[in-house]
């Protein structure tokens, strides 16, 4: 009696699957002002000008410089000029491990440049929902024990503004010294996100089981 007491009490981790007002990575105020990565990434062109508006030239250079590179890579993105200035990526590219198979749903990893604590440079910050949930915040804090330990970025939970629920959200952080990230750097900041990203995913999968 107990023990099924206990297991009504502690629902298990489970994979979100085509639940995406659980899974939106960028904040949201209100229906009328989210908008989609697909859309995002279809009008990327039509919110550029909006996105730079009023952007600093150091923090402007380092998203040029992203976008020069997201572009010689082939990879699709949008621009979230509503939000924070967000660059958004689908999370299959960056980690491949991070795709839901039969899912409709896409994942998101934000990319963000911004002033660094020091004041004076840059830090480069990219961000990802980890698609685990429960609606049992001990689950959660199980799930976050029981993650990796991970040498460069970090795991930590944070409430959803839309449910009241934790979500588990990865974040990597580098320093920019220059302010404009060169290819070397670019390329070592994705490496790092996307073996961070997929052992935490299989280990949240074997929590998970």
């Amino acid at each position: 009696m107990s023990k099924d007491k206990d297991e009504r009490k502690r629902p298990q981790l489970r994979l979100v699957v085509n639940n995406v007002e659980k899974r939106s990575g960028r904040p949201v105020a209100g229906e009328d002002d989210f908008i989609t990565l697909d859309e995002l990434i279809l009008r990327c062109h039509e919110f550029r000008g909006h996105f730079y508006a009023g952007v600093g030239r150091l923090q402007e250079k380092a998203y040029r410089s992203l976008e020069r590179y997201l572009e010689r890579k082939g990879w699709a993105y949008g621009l979230d000029p509503m939000h924070g200035r967000l660059m958004v990526i689908p999370a299959g590219l960056v980690c491949p491990e991070a795709i839901v198979p039969d899912s409709p749903q896409q994942d998101e990893v934000l990319v963000f440049a911004g002033e660094d604590l020091t004041g004076v440079g840059l830090c480069l910050s990219l961000e990802m929902i980890i698609p685990f949930w429960s609606d049992d915040d001990a689950v959660m804090e199980d799930a976050l024990l029981s993650a990796p330990i991970l040498p460069y970025g970090m795991l930590f939970l944070e409430e959803n503004r839309q449910d009241s629920y934790l979500d588990l959200i990865y974040r990597v952080a580098l320093p920019l010294y220059p302010p404009a990230p060169t290819v070397r750097v670019l390329d070592k900041l994705f490496a790092v996100a996307r073996t961070e990203l997929a052992e935490t995913l299989r280990t949240l999968a074997d929590f998970s089981d």
